[in-house]
């Protein structure tokens, strides 16, 4: 039996997570108790309690279960990578100049090439 895409990354993601604790090590059952029990809403003293793990591990699991989360929801378009800026942190830009600018600049200079050479 074969797991859906979305169940393996997500339990790679929690399996790196699990490698990267301190004074503690998480094996791939422990990582599908712990994606059985987020599934099942359980809360983080749930989840501490029944995997017997310390709570500061279990903190950094969900860390890494909702990180994966959004990123899952990013990727499917579900979710914006940014946030849309409120109207008044909008970028706008005011810089000096405009397209006419180096319009004008061109026309000037290939006048005054052609004037050169029909004086020359």
């Amino acid at each position: 039996m074969s797991q859906s895409p979305r169940l393996d990354n997500r339990f790679m993601a929690l399996r790196a997570a699990g490698l990267d604790l301190e004074d503690v090590t998480v094996d791939d059952d422990q990582v599908r108790e712990f994606i059985r029990l987020r599934d099942e809403g359980a809360d983080r003293a749930r989840i501490a309690y029944e995997m017997t793990l310390d709570p500061d591990a279990v903190d950094e699991l969900i860390r890494a279960d909702e990180s994966y989360a959004v990123a899952h929801r990013i990727a499917a378009g579900e979710e914006p990578m940014y946030p849309v800026p409120e109207p008044d942190q909008r970028v706008v830009d005011a810089r000096a100049g405009s397209l006419g600018v180096p319009v004008a600049v061109l026309i000037l200079v290939l006048a005054g090439v052609i004037v050169y050479g029909l004086l020359r």
